[in-house]
């Protein structure tokens, strides 16, 4: 890849990724998932702002083992990019800088609900993140964070999504582009169904919150997308803090299993479920005992720290070469076919 502009930054072990397929996978062509973070809102007076800082970065790669962290730049609310253009835009890109720097991924997340209604600026930032970022492998784009219930994916969704890509494509070819599907990004059904064609290495976020219902249901839907040939990313989600919880533990097992990077919700000190740390601690700069951590937040740290990226056995008695393709170098006859073997 071709480094086009912005800062110098020394060498990141962070290869480039790419869509092959349903799975994303690295510079030799195997399969990948990665463990990490989002960022809370970066909207001015919402309270996660103080943690888009260099040094709170460098401690959960150091100490928590990230190897992926989400920039969730609010755009429409309150404080957000449109009221406050440089002010996000600055808080984002101290995220992604120190994320080039360390050597992880970064998503730069247009965190927003309603992205269709800000296309113009939409495109406008996204070219400007590619002019800056478009030359590292480190960096992916995240055009549209949770579309609502009353959106409509071929209406709304797909040509906002065509048009932003196209603009990022004229200046970045093949960095990892996630985009969004109705009902907070759970109806990845639908883009499965009417996928986003003529690009290259594009994928789909899909969201869930155990607490919120989100269990089996919402698993074996992304599991027929993926068996329709979409590639997924969980770009946001919040385990239940109870250790060992069930639902946790399936879902993280599902990411596993299918290769399925996630970054969880979210690196704040906010009175509410799923914050990492205790109610308004502070210490935005890293630092954290387990003491500091909220339940959830122990939770997380283990599963990052222990995220190999590696899929576990399949259960006993599943065969996981049934109905995949097969190739072969000869055949005796018609009746040999390499199909047969599994």
């Amino acid at each position: 890849m071709v480094l086009i502009s912005g800062a110098s930054y020394g060498a990141t072990p962070a290869g480039p990724l790419s869509v092959n397929g349903n799975k994303i996978v690295d510079q030799y062509g195997q399969p990948v998932s990665f463990a990490g973070m989002s960022f809370f809102w970066s909207n001015d007076g919402w309270g996660g702002s103080k943690y888009y800082n260099a040094d709170c970065l460098n401690w959960l790669v150091s100490d928590w083992d990230v190897k992926i962290v989400r920039a969730a730049m609010g755009v429409e609310d309150t404080g957000g990019y449109i009221d406050s253009p440089a002010n996000n835009k600055d808080r984002l890109k101290t995220l992604v800088d120190a994320s080039i720097a360390a050597g992880v991924y970064v998503i730069i997340d247009w965190h927003s609900h309603h992205a269709e209604d800000y296309q113009t600026e939409a495109i406008d930032f996204f070219e400007e993140m590619a002019t800056t970022y478009g030359g590292y492998d480190n960096v992916i784009y995240e055009i549209y964070n949770e579309p609502l219930s009353g959106c409509s994916w071929p209406n709304d969704i797909k040509p906002y999504a065509e048009a932003v890509i196209a603009a990022i494509r004229a200046i970045d070819p093949d960095n990892l582009i996630v985009v969004g599907s109705p009902e907070w990004s759970q109806r990845v059904d639908l883009p499965a169904a009417d996928p986003i064609t003529g690009y290259i290495n594009i994928a789909y976020t899909i969201h869930f919150y155990p607490d919120m219902g989100h269990t089996q249901w919402l698993r074996d839907r992304g599991t027929a997308a993926m068996n329709a040939g979409i590639a997924l990313m969980a770009t946001e989600w919040g385990p239940k803090g109870t250790p060992g919880h069930e639902e946790t533990v399936a879902w993280m097992d599902w990411c596993e299993l299918n290769y399925v990077s996630h970054t969880a919700w979210a690196v704040n000190d906010k009175d509410e479920p799923w914050s990492i740390l205790d109610p308004w601690i502070g210490m935005e700069t890293g630092g954290w005992d387990a003491n500091d951590l909220s339940t959830r937040g122990q939770r997380l740290k283990d599963i990052c720290l222990n995220w190999d990226g590696t899929a576990p056995p399949p259960p006993e008695g599943v065969n996981i070469a049934l109905n995949q393709p097969t190739a072969c170098s000869s055949i005796e006859n018609a009746s040999y076919d390499s199909a047969y073997a599994v």
